[in-house]
């Protein structure tokens, strides 16, 4: 005890400007056992600064909230990088010339303490931001932004390269603009390079999400895509009615290092109409004109909020019960009518096909062994499904606890509705068991999923999903392939194959 009082007797009188760090080892602790007391830094900066900032434009350094635990004292010096010193807790400074500057501080008390820290300012000569989903162009996306650097641009990149499926894809980017508003008041050009045009209608849902204020108003958005302009277009139409930028640009993708070169939009398309980039400039909204009236309610609807994943479901019901039709009267295969594979391709094109299938195997195989446990009991059909579907929507429950204590924003972010309306087919599968046997059940079941995953590819085909938002008029021609269908007699493919031995002794004869 002697010695540890000794010990603080020495602290006491030490300065309190020099640094200690010590470690006693009293006779009274357990052998190997340490006591370590370190001094703290006498002056703890905080520095509040931008990271970035255009030439010539005035940036704030703060260090106001920087304290001291010895004295209230305190001196400041700014080294700005540039040969330029000022003193002060906040200075202002601008930069003539565009480049990376590093920043130092030093704090000095009157007891001759001192602290210093240091932060990095990029120096632009222009700015844009970059709007993307596309997780396969990520490598290419970023050696864009890392050569804007080295040529003084600054890409401002708001990507959302993990969103949870196609059909959230829009949600995930309107979220992701909404909560970088504040940077499009910083730039002159905004580009959009996503799957579709979801991007575009990400922008019209995030500005109305805050009300009346016009963030993209008088702004230049080149919109990235290979698919074909006369679609677009139409589309780029509702949003231009919606946000009222100078022009939105559809342009490809090579186009996008133009924006490196030309900072104006006239300079930028005559460099696109020199080297034959092929460009279409939208620059009104869609005039209502009779063969346009299905476009122009689009439109409408697009100007209004409504999000453009919720058409892409609606257009593409007609497609999906077209598909089911024509493998059921044509092929043959057994699709357990039209609304079992069309509500599953809906639930697949909501969720991610890799989820849903994964979702419905789950439900279907709890589905199974609730039946079988419940066996033992006798209980009429009705009561017994209630207790089989109780027991698949605490199913889905658990996934998706398990998914958020994990986080797997896969699964986390996935629509539960289609997972509900998946956890149909369950009652469905133990009917037909019960009528049929487990493997006609089974075999029923897995032509009507294959069914729904045909259905479910050929909905998210880009081209055709681009093609019907923008003239949805096309409908009709799949109207008129149902009317073909229904007045087909023929022989399907599949009894061309089951029936192959007669139709051959038939044709001997």
């Amino acid at each position: 005890m002697k010695k540890i009082l000794a010990f603080f007797l020495t602290l006491a009188f030490l300065s309190p400007s020099t640094a200690l760090a010590f470690s006693i080892t009293p006779e009274e602790l357990p052998e190997g056992e340490e006591i370590e007391l370190a001094a703290e830094e006498p002056i703890q900066i905080f520095m509040e600064a931008e990271m970035d900032v255009e030439v010539n434009k005035s940036i704030i350094f703060d260090a106001s909230a920087t304290a001291s635990t010895l004295s209230s004292n305190l001196t400041y010096e700014w080294f700005l990088g540039d040969g330029n010193r000022q003193s002060g807790p906040e200075v202002v400074h601008s930069y003539a010339t565009p480049g990376d500057y590093e920043v130092t501080l030093v704090v000095r008390d009157d007891l001759g303490n001192q602290a210093t820290q240091t932060h990095q300012v990029f120096v632009y000569d222009y700015a844009l931001a970059l709007i993307t989903n596309l997780k396969e162009e990520q490598v290419r996306i970023q050696s864009f932004v890392d050569t804007a650097k080295q040529g003084f641009v600054l890409v401002k990149l708001i990507e959302t390269y993990e969103s949870p499926s196609e059909f959230l894809a829009e949600q995930a980017l309107k979220d992701a603009v909404s909560k970088n508003l504040s940077v499009f008041s910083t730039v002159d050009t905004l580009v959009v390079w996503t799957e579709d045009s979801a991007g575009l209608t990400a922008l019209s849902q995030a500005e109305q999400s805050v009300g009346d204020s016009q963030f993209f108003k008088d702004k230049t958005i080149l919109f990235i895509s290979d698919q074909d302009f006369g679609s677009l277009s139409n589309i780029a139409r509702g949003v231009f009615k919606t946000i009222e930028p100078a022009q939105i640009i559809l342009t490809r993708s090579e186009a996008v290092w133009v924006t490196l070169e030309e900072f104006t939009s006239e300079g930028f398309i005559s460099v696109l109409q020199e080297r034959g980039i092929q460009y279409q400039i939208v620059d009104e909204k869609l005039r209502l004109k009779p063969w346009t009236i299905l476009p122009y309610m689009v439109s409408s609807m697009i100007d209004r909020g409504v999000p453009l994943s919720t058409l892409q479901l609606v257009f593409m019901l007609p497609v999906i019960v077209t598909v089911v039709a024509f493998t059921k009267q044509v092929i043959g295969l057994s699709t357990l009518g039209v609304y079992t594979p069309s509500i599953l391709a809906l639930s697949f094109i909501a969720l991610d096909i890799k989820y849903g299938l994964f979702f419905l195997i789950s439900l279907l195989t709890i589905g199974i062994l609730t039946k079988t446990l419940l066996k033992r009991f006798r209980m009429l059909y009705i009561p017994r499904m209630a207790i089989v579907l109780t027991i698949v929507s605490l199913t889905i429950f658990f996934l998706l606890y398990v998914g958020s204590y994990f986080n797997i924003s896969q699964i986390v972010g996935i629509a539960v509705f289609p997972m509900l309306m998946m956890s149909t087919l369950v009652e469905k599968f133990i009917s037909l068991q019960t009528e049929q046997g487990l493997k006609s059940a089974i075999y029923l079941t897995a032509e009507a999923i294959g069914v729904a995953i045909v259905c479910t590819f050929i909905a998210e085909w880009v081209f055709l999903k681009t093609l019907i938002l923008g003239h949805p008029e096309v409908i009709f021609i799949f109207l008129l392939i149902n009317i073909f269908l229904s007045q087909w007699t023929g022989l399907r493919l599949v009894e061309y194959v089951r029936f192959r031995e007669i139709i051959r002794h038939a044709e001997e004869e």
